[in-house]
């Protein structure tokens, strides 16, 4: 039972796989959120697309955009902070 709960067995390893979301024109990875504003319209909104061959995915409320934006910055704060922390260890 431990080796099923731990991935160690058969059936724990194939459980454990992620699935990859991959790009229907260009077999891509890597996607990315990008503002555009459509045709005859004044407002910008939040499209997901492959960042290989820009093949759109799909849509996101624009309300996420400054939200995304701010995790993002949060995240790169944490970061140089860790960063600082680390070189602080090693002097």
């Amino acid at each position: 039972m431990n080796d099923l709960l731990s991935g160690t067995g058969p059936i724990g390893k194939s459980e454990h796989q992620m699935a990859v979301s991959t790009c229907v024109n260009c077999n891509g990875h890597s996607f990315e959120v990008v503002l555009f504003t459509p045709i005859g319209d004044s407002r910008k909104l939040s499209m997901v697309q492959c960042s290989n061959c820009g093949t759109p995915i799909g849509m996101m409320d624009p309300a996420t955009g400054p939200q995304i934006e701010a995790l993002k910055a949060q995240v790169a704060a944490i970061d140089e902070r860790l960063s600082r922390i680390a070189r602080a260890l090693q002097d």
